[in-house]
């Protein structure tokens, strides 16, 4: 809820404002801001931003159809219905944030802004998951880290309750960060991971690790950072923050380490600050998001455990190392998205993984690797065999061929590399590559929909179900 009139709305972002001769009264307060008119609720205010391929202010009327007070649309004329309003402002986007800015004002709880090349939503979660065991806050939903998203995201705290909020910021280029980071103004800020996501946009990796210390400059002086401490470049870059840093990691100069790490079946544990915890997460690359969600926590004032019983309960965003299992199949749907790092990842916890029935890996295009696209795809194809062992691959996308090039060239069969244009074409050849107990790793880059191989596998597919049953 949005404690804010039509006649505050209207002095904070400008326009010019139509409504109704019945429109709501001065003090109503304006419920959820929406950017989709599919998804607008009674009450909701659709806010008509404009993108490369369309126009929000087309979809005014179905909006206000579907029950929105009101409609904020870019230089354009719209007829507010009974009872409604509509606002034609310059720019939809620099209105959005201009209201998102208000919001943030207002807030007086604890603002923690998650940035990294891999892992922010799993640790966005799982800091969400210990505080709010104890705390009223909220977090970012869903992917909302860009420049729509953040606004969004600040613009769905509840300024008058809630104690935290979690912020996932998102970048393809340098620069977008250090704006998003002056929107926000948090307080405590977490990095996960640098590593060779993005390079389109970012050409290298030195590039990576400025980008994502442009949170820590962004931190006051009395904030405070909490970092990965195993990772070397985060160390190196670290340096442009002047506030107070707690390290989490495995490395011994950590301020909260992690000792006897195990991972099995489904369940993550290790021992830190002389406690135990245990986590119902797939692969040993779950734990920095852990440790980074335990520091924040025992900063927020949430005893150790506090932290250990939230931890145990929590529950990890779907597409991410999700492991089912069907009959004798075991399928690793990690089909959110790909990067190099992710790639490894996944490599290893397949590798973990037991298998009778040998080991599968389809993998899909990693997107936005720029000039080392090739030999990124290639060097994949290789840790596939390397990495994990793998007993076949099967590789889609604009850079199947690498992958398989990869492959063959550490050392696995011919007959047993495939490369497809599409995602669709994996499936006759993961016909022939599933035997009994065999396990089945999906991943690539978002855009190839790789999650419809794991709906294919499951539901749309018999016959591998019955060669696995």
């Amino acid at each position: 809820m949005i404690e804010l009139s039509l006649k505050q709305l209207h002095e904070t972002v400008g326009g010019r404002l139509r409504q109704d001769a019945v429109a709501a009264p001065e003090g109503v307060s304006l419920r959820r801001v929406c950017s989709d008119s599919r998804q607008i609720c009674p009450g909701d205010v659709f806010w008509g931003l404009v993108g490369p391929h369309h126009d929000g202010a087309d979809f005014a009327d179905e909006a206000l159809r579907r029950g929105a007070i009101g409609v904020i649309v870019q230089q354009r004329d719209v007829e507010p219905r009974s009872g409604r309003f509509s606002l034609s402002v310059d720019d939809t986007t620099e209105a959005l944030w201009s209201l998102a800015r208000w919001s943030r004002s207002r807030f007086r709880g604890r603002l923690i802004a998650l940035a990294g090349s891999v892992g922010k939503t799993t640790t966005r979660e799982m800091i969400h998951t210990v505080l709010g065991s104890t705390l009223r806050g909220t977090a970012s939903p869903e992917n909302f880290n860009n420049h729509v998203g953040v606004p969004l995201s600040l613009l769905g705290i509840d300024d008058a309750d809630d104690q935290y909020a979690v912020i996932e910021l998102g970048a393809n280029a340098p620069g977008e960060i250090a704006a998003l980071a002056d929107l926000a103004r948090p307080e405590i800020g977490v990095v996960t991971h640098l590593g060779d996501a993005h390079l389109e946009g970012f050409k290298n990796l030195e590039t990576i690790g400025r980008a994502k210390a442009e949170l820590l400059a962004a931190l006051p002086a009395d904030g405070l950072a909490v970092l990965n401490g195993d990772d070397a470049m985060l160390r190196r870059v670290a340096a442009q923050c002047t506030s107070a840093i707690r390290w989490v990691g495995r490395d011994r100069q950590s301020d909260l380490v992690a000792t006897n790490v195990r991972c099995r079946e489904g369940w993550l544990s290790f021992t830190a600050a002389g406690s135990q915890f245990r986590l119902p997460v797939w692969g040993r690359h779950q734990l920095t998001a852990a440790l980074l969600a335990i520091e924040v926590g025992r900063q927020m004032g949430i005893s150790l455990p506090q932290i250990a019983e939230a931890l145990e309960g929590f529950r990890p965003p779907p597409m991410r190392c999700e492991v089912i299992r069907e009959g004798n199949l075991t399928i690793v749907n990690d089909t959110y998205n790909s990067s190099p790092m992710a790639m490894r990842a996944a490599l290893e916890l397949l590798r973990d993984i037991h298998a009778d029935g040998g080991r599968i890996v389809v993998c899909g295009d990693m997107a936005e690797q720029g000039e080392r696209s090739e030999q990124t795809h290639r060097e994949i194809g290789a840790e596939t065999v390397t990495r994990c062992g793998a007993d076949w691959l099967i590789a889609c996308g604009e850079h199947a061929e690498q992958v398989k090039a990869g492959a063959i060239a550490a050392g696995m069969p011919t007959g047993r590399a495939v490369a497809c244009r599409f995602a669709e074409e994996t499936l006759p050849q993961l016909e022939h590559a599933i035997t009994p107990g065999a396990v089945v790793l999906v991943k690539g880059a978002r855009r190839l929909k790789m999650e419809s191989i794991v709906k294919a596998l499951r539901t749309e597919w018999p016959e591998a179900r019955s060669r696995a049953a």
